[in-house]
């Protein structure tokens, strides 16, 4: 009736030692000791082999993988006591002890607790940055005075705060990664977004601009001071390594400026009805080289930043802030060269959507067009159109707009210009778009009105600057399509 039970429960039930018992006993530690001896230093590697599993197998078919973990690591002792062992196998049977229930030994509780709080099978009693002396060493932590600066310098980018040297060269590392491993790269940032009136002044350029710009040295040293110290905007390790074998010159960054695609770049706002009136107009500005005007846009945008954050719109000209608009005006004329002031306006009734399409489109060809015939359009450019976001009309119109006027300008102008999208930009993100507010406000108050209120005055003095009812002016483009045109 127990034909059925596996041998390691008879031997387990043996009440009285017998031979046979004694012989299992020695039989299996001789496997052991036989698989140590073959094994050698290996016997560490057996598990999950085939030679192991067998053994296992002889021992107890029925193993758990809790088993055979014992039975392994009582390989491990017989391979390590291997003479004591090979004696304790030669003694005569009658001499052994007496046979006991084959039940494989529990490993020590220390190791299965080391085991369960390391996460690993064996203990580690060397720390591993020790043992890999080629990683990199850990950082100590920041001082308390440096861990205050660093918070003190992440809290100063986010609020926008660009008062002292310091946290407009972390500004600049922030928002501009290539410069973190770069001084060349960072200056010329810097100089760029903060010092631009002193490179407006120097019409060509020419290397005694240094004399008034901020010093590299200075703006290098902050850099390493922000990057090192604080741990902020760090650059890559291996441009470390090799920074002055790949450090770019001042001049060959400039001359790689050279060889990029001149741009055309438009920038226009759009009037509509109000009310009662009767009138749709796209009016704005058109830089004709953006790369030769962008400093003049940075010198604009810094004085800007300097009259307070409320936009400057048309619509809200009172006798308080008529003086803001007008300034803006006059910043606006001096930076002209190079610009053309544009306005296309028509009579409109009910839904003007569309009448705004296509006055974007007519005024943008027709401004191409006119550059051409002034010989501005000497070489292969790219065209840029920025205008104001308003979510209504560039929800339908933006892509149409951009696909129509690629199809147009490919048409009139073959392999010259390159359309790239349409942009749409709320109003107080740049100057420029503001400058558009106010000569399309002004064009259309110009045309309903005549009287003398703020807004009146502000009308004629953009006219004036802009030149729309000079039709000798070179630097206009202004037409208003009437009932009867």
């Amino acid at each position: 009736m127990f034909s059925h039970v596996a041998p390691v429960v008879q031997y387990a039930v043996v009440k009285k030692p017998g031979h046979a018992a004694m012989s299992k006993k020695r039989n299996q530690k001789q496997m052991l000791l036989d698989l140590a001896r073959n094994e050698g230093p290996d016997v560490v590697h057996l598990p999950y082999s085939s030679e192991f599993e067998a053994v296992c197998q002889k021992i107890n078919p029925a193993a758990t993988t809790e088993d055979k973990h014992r039975i392994w690591e009582e390989l491990l002792v017989l391979g390590g006591d291997d003479t004591s062992l090979a004696d304790s196998a030669l003694v005569p049977p009658m001499a052994a002890l007496p046979p006991e229930p084959l039940v494989m030994p529990e490993a020590p509780e220390t190791g299965s607790r080391d085991r369960d709080e390391s996460g690993f099978l064996f203990p580690i009693h060397d720390p591993i940055d020790d043992l890999q002396p080629w990683s990199v060493p850990r950082e100590p932590n920041l001082s308390p005075e440096q861990a205050v600066h660093r918070q003190k310098m992440l809290a100063d980018i986010a609020n926008s705060s660009l008062a002292t040297s310091e946290q407009r060269v972390a500004h600049i590392l922030h928002r501009f990664p290539e410069t973190r491993d770069s001084d060349t790269a960072l200056c010329i940032r810097y100089w760029k977004m903060f010092q631009a009136d002193v490179l407006e002044r120097w019409q060509t350029l020419e290397l005694e601009v240094l004399f008034e710009l901020d010093r590299i040295e200075t703006i290098g040293r902050l850099r390493r001071m922000i990057q090192n110290q604080l741990r902020l905007f760090r650059g890559v390790a291996e441009v470390h390594r090799g920074r002055e074998a790949r450090q770019s010159e001042f001049h060959e960054y400039i001359a790689s400026h050279h060889d990029s695609l001149s741009e055309v770049r438009f920038y226009l706002d759009e009037t509509g009805n109000e009310g009662h009136k009767t009138y749709t107009g796209i009016a704005g500005v058109c830089v004709i080289n953006w790369k030769q005007f962008e400093k003049h846009c940075a010198a604009l945008e810094q004085w800007r930043s300097n009259q307070g954050p409320e936009t400057i719109h048309f619509s809200d000209t009172s006798e308080n802030n008529l003086d803001r608009a007008v300034s803006l005006l006059q910043q606006l004329q001096s930076r002209r060269s190079g610009v053309l002031f544009l306005g296309y306006s028509l009579t409109s009734r009910g839904r003007t959507h569309q009448d705004l399409f296509s006055l974007f489109i007519q005024l943008i060809v027709d401004s191409l067009k006119y550059l051409r015939d002034c010989n501005c359009l000497t070489e292969n450019r790219s065209v840029r159109v920025i205008k104001e976001a308003e979510t209504g009309f560039d929800s339908v119109f933006l892509h149409k707009m951009t696909k129509q006027l690629g199809e147009v300008v490919a048409l009139e102008f073959p392999g010259e210009l390159a359309v790239l999208p349409v942009e749409a930009v709320p109003k107080g993100r740049t100057v420029l778009l503001e400058c558009a507010d106010l000569i399309a406000g002004g064009m259309q108050r110009r045309a309903l009105n005549k009287g003398r209120n703020p807004k009146d005055r502000l009308a004629e003095a953009i006219i004036n600057v802009t030149g729309f009812e000079d039709h000798a002016d070179p630097g206009t483009i202004f037409k208003y399509y009437g009932t009867n045109d």
